[in-house]
């Protein structure tokens, strides 16, 4: 990905103002195309299908693209985790002739998976027609083919492709809509379907120009995934994160659920600001993959590469105290980013509700989401910085204390009522912050420790004798000091 990001940093560097915004747009798909599009999709469609605020199927239309982004998210969270390491190792040594096998094998587990958890839902507890049943499952299908396709498509550093295949899966969905405006659950699933198809399509043939068709298996993958056991526990714990306290609401609220199709509750007055909220956070998330990991690649290899290359103990502590350096000023400026986002947001909503589709009674739920976005996205930062320096574990930690968290404090504080709405994922988001940045800031020191002993692949036979190394380690620094 820190290629790609080389090429948009130097877009950004560029005196057109056209290609700075478009690096930034391309960015921002790669992080969260598939969820992007879902969001502004909809808003799409109820302007292009539903001028008035008649349209008996929209509620349906909205609930059932909910439910299949909450199914596609926790299905193929532990998937992609598990891929994105694959596909950057074999970049990496420049064994690519597998990654073709990858891609299908990940999208025929999803597949497989989807059928398994969504068929139920589907056919026996909603009350749906046929076609519209069939649209559904396609729809989650869709879905999750392109969530799985953005990993591979960092690794090939196409950014024009990615946003061509969005921008052209955009305009044939709204365009079918705005040609034979309906507010039939089945036409509005059907054009959003053949929106998804123009994307996955679009995107999957520039994956297979890059590694081809043949597919060619390789036991990396099943090792890779024995060895890497806790990034699809990673995977699973951040997608279930984000979405517990959605579910949580929807089965347990005392006020405010709707119930659609005979099966999909759905709480609009909660879920609406929320989704808001993590879409306010975007814009950040591609400052940091544009600027923030590039430069955090440069200084990464230059410590890791002198490791090669015969470096002086005095060398090789400059180095890290330069990158613990880095990552630290680069999270507290991130945080201000996001605190002046969430400022500026709240701001606007008070003159701007409606076109957001809030009411004045969702203002309470807003605020609460976009502190909560503040903490939860620079979490999610020190959660990535966890994961470049290969700290899994730790990473591990902080995803799974926000999914327990969440869900624990957003079903404590429902008896509260509604003017307590939110607060869970604040106070969840809040001490997950707190817990990741506690590691984090604990375990920039010793990158030197794991790059010898943790992470040295040579010693994991000797993992068990890490902790009193470790404590050699620290003797030995305080001795020098």
């Amino acid at each position: 990905m820190a290629g790609l990001g080389f090429a948009l940093e130097r877009m950004t560097q560029g005196r057109s103002l056209t290609s700075t915004a478009g690096a930034y747009v391309y960015a921002a798909l790669l992080v969260a195309g598939p969820w992007i599009f879902t969001v502004l999709a909809i808003g799409g469609i109820d302007l292009a299908a539903c001028p008035t605020d008649d349209c008996p199927g929209l509620p349906l239309f909205r609930s059932v693209i909910i439910y299949n982004a909450l199914i596609s998210a926790i299905l193929t969270g532990p998937i992609a985790f598990v891929c994105t390491r694959f596909v950057s190792d074999q970049v990496w040594l420049k064994r690519d002739t597998s990654v073709t096998y990858a891609f299908v094998a990940a999208q025929a587990l999803f597949a497989a998976a989807a059928l398994v958890v969504a068929g139920p839902l589907y056919l026996f507890a909603a009350d749906l027609p046929g076609p519209d049943t069939v649209a559904g499952l396609q729809n989650l299908l869709l879905m999750g083919a392109a969530w799985l396709l953005i990993p591979f498509m960092g690794a090939i550093r196409s950014h024009v492709i990615v946003a061509v295949a969005f921008g052209a899966g955009a305009a044939v969905m709204v365009a079918l809509i705005a040609i034979a405006p309906s507010s039939e659950p089945l036409r509005l699933l059907t054009a959003f379907n053949i929106g998804l198809t123009v994307i996955d399509l679009v995107l999957a043939r520039r994956l297979l120009q890059e590694y081809g068709v043949a597919l060619v298996p390789d036991a990396a993958l099943a090792r890779s995934l024995r060895s890497h056991w806790d990034l699809p526990l990673i995977g699973l714990t951040c997608a279930l994160g984000l979405w517990v306290d959605k579910l949580i609401m929807w089965v347990a609220a005392p006020v405010g659920v709707t119930t659609v199709g005979g099966a999909f509750r759905t709480m609009p007055n909660y879920d609406t600001p929320m989704f808001w909220a993590q879409l306010a956070s975007i814009p950040i998330l591609a400052v940091f993959f544009v600027h923030v990991e590039t430069n955090f690649f440069r200084l990464s290899r230059a410590f890791y590469g002198s490791l090669a290359h015969g470096v002086s103990r005095r060398d090789l502590a400059r180095k890290q105290a330069r990158l613990s350096r880095f990552v630290m000023a680069k999270l507290s400026g991130l945080f201000i980013a996001l605190a002046a986002v969430a400022l500026i947001a709240i701001l606007v909503s008070y003159v701007a509700i409606e076109p957001l589709g809030l009411r004045a009674s969702q203002m309470g739920i807003l605020r609460a989401a976009l502190v909560g976005m503040v903490f939860q996205t620079s979490a999610s930062f020190c959660f990535i910085f966890l994961l470049y320096f290969d700290l899994r574990r730790h990473a591990l930690a902080v995803s799974a204390t926000y999914c327990i968290l969440n869900g624990t404090l957003t079903a404590a504080l429902l008896p509260l009522g509604f003017p307590f709405f939110g607060y869970g994922n604040l106070f969840a988001s809040a001490l997950t912050f707190l817990l990741a940045v506690t590691l984090l800031a604990h375990e920039l020191p010793w990158l030197h420790f794991h790059a010898f002993v943790t992470n040295n692949t040579s010693l994991r036979p000797a993992e068990a004798r890490a902790r009193p190394v470790r404590r050699y380690f620290r003797f030995r620094r305080s001795s020098d000091a």
